[in-house]
């Protein structure tokens, strides 16, 4: 096995990481910068007020982006697999 296979597994599984959380953690990020800043206008410290809208755009965007994503995931385990007699030797 060559370093070259080596850090195309290596990006191919960071790509993955990237596809699969981003989406979520995107959206977490946007979501709690909207609900920070209505918290610091308001004076308002609720850990429930940002908790919980945290919580129902994540439940939102996985019903969304699921099925792709999954699908995503899928394929790419597929061609792990089918190189494992590529990496093994």
């Amino acid at each position: 096995m060559d370093s070259s296979l080596v850090i195309e597994l290596v990006l191919m599984a960071l790509r993955m990481a990237v596809v699969l959380a981003g989406p979520t953690l995107l959206t977490v990020l946007v979501v709690g910068i909207v609900l920070g800043a209505i918290q610091s206008a308001t004076q308002i410290n609720e850990p429930s007020m940002v908790f919980v809208p945290k919580m129902l755009a994540v439940m939102f965007v996985i019903g969304i982006t699921g099925p792709a994503t999954l699908g995503i995931f899928v394929d790419y385990v597929r061609e792990m697999i089918t190189r494992i007699p590529v990496i093994a030797g």
